[in-house]
C-alpha cells in the first residue's frame, strides 16, 4: 500500500504534462505481458510469459530510462542483452532508434519482438485533442495512428485508445493515460514469425511509483555497472548466443561481487545471481577446455578417414607431410544465423594458404549420419550452407566418432566448432573451441597465425 503523500505525488506527476517525472527525481515502472498464437482468429494459450521493470530519470534533453526484462517460454535472451539504457529526447522518442525486445522461438528459429517502450512519443497530440483543438488521426513516419472516441479504462485508469497501423498492415492498440497523456498503461500488437504466423504480443502496466533520490541512487548503482561491464563486453547488436568469450567471462568476474553487493535488496538481485552463477560455470568450462588443449597441442594426431559430400575419401595418410586444418562443426543451414560467416573466412584462408600445402578439411558433425534414414537430411542441410556460402574446400561427414577421439568439446558442456591444425609431422600444432574473435578486417588471425608458424617452420 503507498502511503497518501506517494498517492498524491503518483497524481501530481501523471498530471504533470509532457514531463513522466514530474517532481519525482525518478519513476519506477512494472509491467507484465504474454506472447499468445492466433489460430483462426482465436487467441491460443499464451507461449511465453514475460516480465518489464524499468526506471525512469531526468537527464539534460529528456528521459534516461534503464530496463530488465525476465522471460518464460520458448526463447529467451542472454543475461547481456536482458537490461539496457534507452536515450528518450524532450519528446520521448528514442535515440538512435533504441527499443526493448524480446526473443521468442517458433519453429527452430528465434525472433527478436521489439516492444512499445513506456512514454507514448506523441502526448502533444492527446493533449491537442483533449482540449478539442486537435485531430484525432495523424501519421508519423510510417506509423498511422487514430485515437478511438470516449475514455477506455484499463484498471481504474482512464485512457485514450490508439489505434497505430504501418504500411505493411501490422496493427497495434495502445492505451495511453488520460491524466498525462504520456504513460503508456496496456499495449496489444500483431506480430508474425516465421511463414507468416501470427502471434498476439500483449503487456500491461502492473505499478508506477515515484523514486525519490535515495531509491532512484540505489537502484542506478546496479543498473550502472550492468551498463558498464555491458560496454565492455562488446557484444553484436542481438547476440543470441549465451556463450561468453574469455575476455567477457574475465570482465563479468571482476564486478560480480560489486554487482551483487549493489544489487542486494533490489529487482535486479535475482539478475546478479544467474550471472554469478553463470561465470562460476563458463569459467569452470573454460578451464576444462583449456586442459584438454593442454593435453592434445603437441601430441600426434589420431588418424583418421572421411567420406566428402562429393563421396570421395580424406585421410590423414594421404595428407601426410601437409599441414591440415580440420574444422569440427555442425554446418547447419537452419537456421543460417552468425557466426556461421566465420567459414567464409575460412575459405579465404584455404584459397590463400593453399599452395603452401595447407590443406583445409570441413567435419560436418550431425549424429544423424549414423542413421541411414536421416543422413539424406542432413546432408541436404549440409549441401545448402556449403552453396549459400560458396566454399571451396571440401567438407566430410562424421556421426561424432572422430570428434570424439579429438576431444569433443560438447562433453564438457562447450559447443562446437572445434578447429585443430595438424603440423606436416602428423602433431596438433593448434587447438581451439568455439568461434574466434575476430576483425572485419583480420578474419581469422589466431588459426592464420598458427598456419603461417607451420608454414616458415616448413
Amino acid at each position: 500500500m503507498l502511503a497518501i503523500s506517494q498517492v498524491l505525488l503518483v497524481t501530481a506527476l501523471l498530471s504533470s504534462g509532457a514531463d513522466p517525472l514530474g517532481d519525482a527525481p525518478g519513476l519506477e515502472l512494472r509491467y507484465s505481458g504474454t506472447l499468445s498464437r492466433v489460430t483462426r482468429g482465436t487467441v491460443d494459450q499464451p507461449l511465453k510469459k514475460f516480465t518489464l521493470f524499468a526506471v525512469a530519470s531526468r537527464q539534460a534533453e529528456g528521459t534516461k530510462l534503464t530496463y530488465l526484462s525476465d522471460e518464460r517460454g520458448g526463447g529467451s535472451w542472454a543475461w547481456p542483452e536482458r537490461f539496457g539504457t534507452i536515450e528518450l529526447n524532450g519528446k520521448q522518442q528514442a535515440a538512435k532508434d533504441a527499443t526493448i525486445r524480446l526473443l521468442a522461438e517458433h519453429e527452430g528459429h528465434l525472433y527478436p519482438i521489439p516492444l512499445r517502450q513506456p512514454f507514448f512519443e506523441h502526448s502533444d497530440k492527446l493533449a491537442v485533442l483533449d482540449k478539442d483543438d486537435g485531430e484525432d488521426t495523424w501519421e508519423a513516419g510510417s506509423f498511422s495512428y487514430e485515437v478511438a472516441e470516449g475514455a477506455k479504462k484499463i484498471k481504474d485508469r482512464d485512457c485514450h485508445l490508439i489505434r497505430v497501423s504501418t504500411n505493411n498492415g501490422r496493427k497495434q492498440k495502445l492505451w495511453v493515460s488520460k491524466q498525462n497523456h504520456l504513460l503508456l498503461v496496456a499495449a496489444e500488437q500483431q506480430v508474425f514469425m516465421g511463414r507468416g504466423d501470427e502471434f498476439q504480443l500483449k503487456f500491461e502496466l502492473e505499478s508506477v511509483k515515484p523514486l525519490d533520490a535515495p531509491a532512484l541512487a540505489k537502484l542506478q548503482k546496479p543498473f550502472q555497472i550492468l551498463g558498464d561491464l555491458k560496454t565492455q563486453m562488446i557484444r553484436p547488436d542481438g547476440e543470441t548466443k549465451p556463450e561468453l568469450s574469455e575476455a567477457q567471462t574475465a570482465a563479468a568476474k571482476k564486478v560480480i561481487d560489486q554487482l551483487q553487493t549493489a544489487a542486494e535488496d533490489t529487482p535486479l538481485s535475482p539478475l546478479a545471481a544467474v550471472i554469478s552463477r553463470d561465470v562460476k560455470s563458463q569459467t569452470q568450462r573454460a578451464d576444462d577446455v583449456a586442459n584438454v588443449s593442454k593435453k592434445f597441442v603437441g601430441q600426434p594426431a589420431p588418424a583418421f578417414e572421411l567420406t566428402t559430400l562429393e563421396k570421395k575419401t580424406v585421410s590423414s595418410k594421404d595428407l601426410a607431410g601437409k599441414i591440415i586444418v580440420l574444422h569440427f562443426w555442425d554446418y547447419d543451414s537452419d537456421p543460417l544465423v552468425e557466426p556461421y560467416g566465420q567459414v567464409g573466412y575460412l575459405d579465404f584462408l584455404s584459397n590463400k594458404r593453399k599452395r603452401y600445402g595447407v590443406e583445409v578439411v570441413g567435419v560436418a558433425v550431425n549424429e544423424s549420419f549414423a542413421d541411414p534414414a536421416k543422413t539424406t537430411g542432413a546432408l541436404r542441410s549440409v549441401r545448402k550452407l556449403r552453396e549459400f556460402m560458396n566454399l571451396g574446400y571440401p567438407i566430410a561427414t562424421d556421426d561424432g566418432t572422430l570428434v570424439a577421439k579429438f576431444g569433443d568439446p560438447r562433453k564438457l558442456g562447450a559447443k562446437l566448432p572445434l578447429w585443430v591444425v595438424i603440423d606436416p609431422d602428423g602433431k596438433i600444432a593448434h587447438y581451439h573451441v568455439g568461434f574466434y574473435a575476430i576483425k572485419p578486417d583480420e578474419g581469422l588471425r589466431p588459426l592464420d597465425e598458427s598456419v603461417m608458424k607451420q608454414i616458415k617452420t616448413k
